[in-house]
């Protein structure tokens, strides 16, 4: 589950390594951007985002996120998303439509958070069956939140038979609760029940997409696109 740990997943691109050039980053990220390279343009997006190298600037970030979308970046795509699902305050009007277009881009791409974001813009919409089916594929791939949220659908019988074994299984995996609470939960299913969610915590394992693991590197998956760029 460290996979997931903090909130890099929003953000992607938080800081540079310590002694690094991070206006000469910028630089070389801008110069490869303004070739078309759709990658580069999403990072260039997130240096303005995150005021890394550059002066903060969410309205050339959401400018940069847009051509990236526009040249097929999934990442982009998402970013683009969250400023559709409210972070562009000032920027654009929200617009739930627009976020879950945007959104389901990367989440159709295989990224976690995306999936997991796409999930509760259909549950508002009062889509309980496509929410759980967007949890459930970021949860696979070990997203703790999504884990929790497949858990509260089984426990609700919520676009899903009720199924508390099922549900102790995932709130378990989830590794959101404290130790007490998993073990209060534990307690209302009979042994057979105990046991089948047990086997399934045990024999499960995460399997994050290329994408999300990408997602994941932040810095460095930057790094190493300018790396590839100059070779």
């Amino acid at each position: 589950m460290k996979l997931f740990a903090g909130a890099f997943a929003c953000l992607l691109l938080l800081s540079m390594p310590a002694g690094a050039n991070e206006a000469d980053t910028y630089v070389a990220m801008v110069a490869l951007a303004d070739k078309g390279n759709a990658e580069a343009q999403y990072h260039v997006g997130m240096m303005h985002n995150n005021g890394i190298g550059t002066p903060q600037d969410p309205r050339q970030a959401f400018a940069w996120f847009q051509k990236s979308t526009a040249a097929n970046d999934p990442l982009g795509a998402y970013k683009l998303g969250c400023y559709y699902d409210g972070q562009g305050a000032g920027i654009v009007e929200s617009n739930s439509d627009e976020a879950l277009k945007y959104k389901l881009i990367a989440a159709k791409a295989g990224y976690a958070l995306a999936q997991h974001d796409v999930a509760g813009l259909y549950e508002r919409q009062g889509n309980s069956e496509e929410a759980l089916k967007w949890w459930r594929m970021a949860g696979d791939q070990g997203y703790p939140r999504a884990l929790y949220r497949v858990s509260m659908a089984y426990s609700a019988g919520k676009g899903v038979p009720k199924d508390l074994s099922l549900s102790y299984a995932y709130f378990k995996l989830s590794k959101l609760a404290p130790a007490k609470n998993v073990d209060e939960y534990a307690a209302r299913l009979s042994r057979p029940e105990r046991e089948k969610a047990e086997k399934l915590v045990s024999e499960w394992r995460p399997q994050p997409t290329a994408l999300t693991l990408k997602a994941s590197r932040g810095v460095a998956a930057a790094e190493a696109l300018l790396k590839a760029a100059t070779n």
